[in-house]
């Protein structure tokens, strides 16, 4: 298996690598849905489906991260401390509260979830049909998303407790490597983080191939597991030559954010400067609400087209490599004449 393949009906050179057209028509499809970027960025919310939180351990390989139970230690020393002078009542009140806002907690994160599993659904769906000539509207996306909610979740449940076991492998490594500072140890932590980013890119592939098969051709979320698994194993190549390039297409427009932001600095500075002169407590409100605005619209804009270009890219992928075999085929035909795109079990 190599890198370059040919797919017939592709007017192009035989001999043409398949990640050129498939991210050419990827970048082509991204720019033009632009009404898709809020949708990319809530799917984009748990991190799964791109390349970003490979790209974040990558950056940050050497950096020793905070151990979340010394700081959960801390929190619960404050705390008995604070409720060892309270009064049984005040106590039991005090309780009360945390539980009603842990449940309100739990609450939000549970339906931002929920919303960003519908929106890998219905950017899935978008980028799929649209590939077929069709451009669907917002809310027949959600609908096909809502649709697939429980797949769909327990597809990420899947792969987040892989990604996450592997972590924890990590941890275990970072943690021999500071106590015991010898080459062995921190060669074991090398070997954990590089067995981390294989199976992280693996597991982020897998989910991306299976969405489209639940939502494209109709599979039960086994059916999709196993066809994912399946093209992976056949086109690793492929599928790693395109997760490098988006790796560095992604550090390359987080250089651009900070390029764009440094250069709307210049004339935010100028009013800065302009509003001290002139001591208008005004124009310097304004000055500051609109750098803080200026500089989280390039971060969403960004943000929402490279998320999208990630699932075009594989979505168009899989339909090159992973569509083949007569029951896919019939599946895709009859869910595209009837518009019936419901997952079984869902």
């Amino acid at each position: 298996m190599t890198g370059v393949l040919y797919c017939p009906g592709m007017p192009r050179h035989p001999f043409e690598p398949l990640y050129r057209p498939v991210l050419k028509d990827a970048f082509h499809a991204a720019w033009a849905e632009k009404r898709y970027w809020p949708v990319a960025l809530l799917a984009g919310i748990t991190l799964t489906s791109s390349v970003y939180d490979i790209g974040g351990r990558v950056l940050n390989l050497f950096a020793v991260p905070t151990v979340p139970g010394n700081a959960w230690g801390m929190m619960w020393v404050r705390a008995t401390g604070v409720w060892s002078q309270m009064s049984l009542g005040d106590t039991i009140i005090g309780g009360l509260k945390v539980f009603q806002l842990t449940v309100f907690f739990l609450l939000v994160v549970f339906a931002v979830m929920a919303l960003s599993f519908i929106a890998q659904g219905a950017l899935v769906y978008a980028l799929g049909t649209r590939s077929r000539g069709r451009s669907p509207k917002l809310k027949e996306a959600f609908t096909v998303g809502a649709r697939a909610f429980w797949p769909i979740l327990v597809l990420n449940l899947c792969v987040m407790i892989v990604i996450w076991s592997v972590r924890a492998l990590i941890a275990i490594s970072l943690s021999g490597a500071i106590q015991n500072t010898t080459s062995l140890s921190y060669l074991s932590y090398i070997v954990a983080f590089g067995a981390f980013v294989v199976i992280a890119a693996a597991m982020i592939m897998i989910q991306v191939f299976a969405l489209n098969a639940m939502i494209l051709q109709g599979a039960t979320l086994a059916q999709a597991l196993e066809r994912a698994s399946h093209v992976l194993a056949r086109h690793w190549v492929v599928a790693l030559e395109a997760a490098a390039l988006l790796f560095v297409i992604t550090i390359g427009a987080s250089v651009l954010v900070v390029a764009i932001n440094m250069l709307l600095g210049v004339p935010l500075f100028m009013l800065a400067v302009l509003a001290a002169t002139f001591q208008s407590k005004l124009l310097l409100a304004i000055t500051l609400y609109l750098a803080v605005f200026l500089f989280v619209a390039a971060m969403l804009a960004v943000g929402g087209f490279l998320i999208e270009l990630h699932y075009a890219t594989w979505t168009i992928l899989y339909r090159k490599i992973g569509e083949g075999g007569a029951v896919p085929k019939l599946h895709r035909f009859v869910r595209a004449l009837t518009h019936g795109y419901r997952v079984p079990g869902a």
